[in-house]
């Protein structure tokens, strides 16, 4: 009798996980982390949260995730989806493998539902182990899609710079982004090849930040490769 007993438990205990998922658990951006991370801090980290027209329900919502160059370019999409979205954005130093990373996505996901979202990340994570730069990529990739099964999912790759040193671990990790976005079967927004770094020269105001005029191409190219993915947008609008 004990015997039946404890393999009846044993057999509960296989299935609770299960049983878990589906009840339509929350997903719990914790499953999403790295056990560990190497990184260490920045001499200086910064968050900045935009969410406009929060009270606006009945219009579509688009969240934009990345850096100071998504914060930089972010007015031109804008202007490209008004009346046809409103805009959420997070721009972050935050390298995708830092602890409080997820946590904090999590807090802003839960603002609103967002029908798009564009997720960056990895200009401010060229110095962070590879191995636990993709690993952590491809979490943070599986927790936007566990946490939102009904928006449409869009990786924008890095931007180029001026380092010849530091472009070179720029396009290692768009060759990451890449190839988690085929695994993933999510589509890629290329700003890097369409910004064509042997003309930047006259585009970048430091090396690695845009002038006005190429946040604005930036901008209009992302605006129209995302315009057709929100609701009630006809697939012929550019």
């Amino acid at each position: 009798m004990k015997m039946r007993h404890l393999l009846l438990c044993c057999m509960l205990g296989s299935l609770l996980p299960v049983c878990g998922k589906e009840s339509g658990k929350e997903p719990d951006f914790r499953d999403y982390q790295l056990p560990r991370s190497s990184r260490i801090r920045e001499n200086m980290e910064w968050t900045t949260f935009f969410a406009t027209n929060l009270v606006a329900k009945n219009v579509p919502r688009a969240l934009f995730i990345g850096d100071s160059i998504c914060r930089d370019y972010m007015p031109s999409v804008a202007a490209g989806l008004r009346g046809t979205a409103n805009c959420t954005q997070w721009t972050s130093s935050r390298c995708v493998t830092d602890p409080l990373y997820l946590q904090e996505l999590e807090v802003f996901l839960s603002l609103a539902p967002h029908a798009v979202i564009c997720f960056n990340n990895g200009l401010h994570s060229q110095f962070t182990n590879p191995a636990e730069y993709e690993s952590a990529y491809r979490k943070a990739i599986q927790y936007l899609k566990a946490k939102n099964p009904g928006s449409k999912l869009f990786i924008i790759l890095c931007t180029p710079v001026k380092d010849n040193y530091f472009n070179s671990i720029v396009l290692r990790m768009n060759k990451v982004a890449a190839r988690i976005a085929a695994e993933e079967q999510i589509p890629v927004i290329d700003v890097y090849q369409a910004l064509n770094r042997s003309e930047c020269g006259k585009k970048w105001r430091d090396g690695v930040h845009f002038n006005a005029e190429t946040n604005k191409e930036l901008g209009k190219k992302i605006s129209e490769t995302v315009k057709p993915a929100l609701p009630g947008t006809k697939k012929t609008d550019k």
